[in-house]
């Protein structure tokens, strides 16, 4: 059920508005939004929400609250930081072909068994890791660490590259300018159908070594399975399944535009608190955050960052086409509860996502999202 942003703050709008304008900062006003009070059947964790995270009864294809907990925890006491500075970005499952999860320490001995798991890339904003898991997060292993965040493999041949764009090409009937290798992964398909049979369709019980590509374009993506050379290619339908369509923002629901002074607004509500806050950006650097509802304004807080780090932040916006998102929402899948909304406004317009579909979103959007909460975790 959705309710205006007005109503969680309404018996003390006045007291926060006379706060904000003496401080010269913001000023708060009602009706910013509708909110969503529900929760998710899947997992992303931004870099200010991760350790929000979602109940058990979990379907298969979404990543589990233990793993994700025990990855985050592993990472943040490895790399002395907090779980909360972390970002899930990538997940999927993964059959290890023995009990090291394809990991063994030097001289270690592996049992020779497929053991069904994860495989899960973390995220700081400017390095990512690779963790490799079972089932339920009990055992785990870090695959890779310091990885630059926009490291593609540098070993994707030339024909597997050219196969998937070609491919997408048609799909999507858009030029291959138009799309992004977003990630490439060596993988070991277990049949001849690259794991990807159709219905009655017989396929050789045989290991073939391949890539995991995925494609972007401004609105999707693709993934396709390939062999090693690219002569044999399959497209991931059910991974495809995950990209979310867009709905319009009724005009009667959209935040006010930003007084000139603020560069970007986010509003973020819902989650097991259900509380809802708003972070604005000023030209000159100010980062406001404040709780709507607070009582005692004990919750509000004032970070700088750089006017070089701005105009970076406004160039990555426009970099990343944000403008052509204006007034979506990406809702959350039917019958979720208890996830987060952010509705993000620029200059240009707003678009709203929830946190549990990050992953899904459209590549540039993606871009955006994390150029914000790059933003947001580097300010002093």
């Amino acid at each position: 059920m959705k309710i205006m942003l007005k109503n969680y703050f309404n018996t003390n709008q006045g007291r926060i508005f006379t706060a904000l304008i003496l401080t010269g900062i913001l000023s708060v006003t009602s009706g910013l939004t509708l909110i969503k009070d529900a929760t998710g059947a899947s997992i992303n964790l931004s870099l200010e929400t991760s350790n929000q995270v979602i109940k058990d009864n979990l379907k298969s294809s979404h990543l589990p609250r233990p793993v994700a907990n025990a990855v985050l925890q592993d990472l943040a006491r490895r790399q002395g930081i907090l779980t909360r500075q972390l970002q899930i970005i990538d997940y999927h499952q993964q059959n290890w072909r023995n009990g090291c999860l394809e990991l063994p320490q030097p001289d270690e001995l592996c049992t020779e068994a497929l053991v069904p798991g994860w495989r899960i890339v973390v995220s700081n904003g400017k390095e990512n890791w690779i963790y490799h898991t079972n089932n339920n997060g009990r055992s785990l292993r870090l695959a890779s660490a310091n990885t630059p965040s926009d490291n593609l493999p540098d070993k994707l041949p030339a024909s597997v590259k050219n196969a998937v764009l070609q491919a997408a090409s048609r799909r999507l009937q858009q030029p291959i300018s138009q799309l992004t290798i977003i990630e490439a992964q060596q993988q070991t398909w277990r049949d001849s159908c690259l794991e990807l049979a159709s219905a009655d369709e017989f396929c050789t019980q045989a290991l073939v070594s391949g890539w995991r590509v995925v494609i972007g374009a401004v609105d999707q993506t693709l993934v396709y399975h390939t062999n090693q050379t690219g002569s044999a290619l399959r497209l991931n339908q059910k991974a495809n399944e995950n990209t979310l369509a867009p709905v319009q923002i009724p005009v009667s629901e959209l935040p006010p535009p930003l007084d000139r002074d603020i560069v970007f607004r986010q509003i973020s509500s819902g989650g097991f608190a259900g509380r809802t806050y708003e972070t604005v950006l000023l030209k000159d650097g100010r980062l406001i955050r404040v709780r709507i509802g607070d009582a005692n304004d004990s919750e509000r807080s004032i970070h700088r960052v750089s006017v070089q780090q701005v105009q970076q932040f406004v160039r990555s916006l426009q970099r990343s086409k944000f403008s052509k998102f204006q007034n979506l929402s990406y809702p959350a899948p039917s019958g979720a509860a208890d996830y987060i909304t952010y509705t993000l406004t620029s200059q240009e317009g707003t678009v709203q996502y929830n946190d549990i579909s990050q992953n899904n979103l459209p590549k540039n959007l993606q871009t955006a999202v994390k150029a914000w909460n790059q933003i947001v975790a580097s300010a002093q």
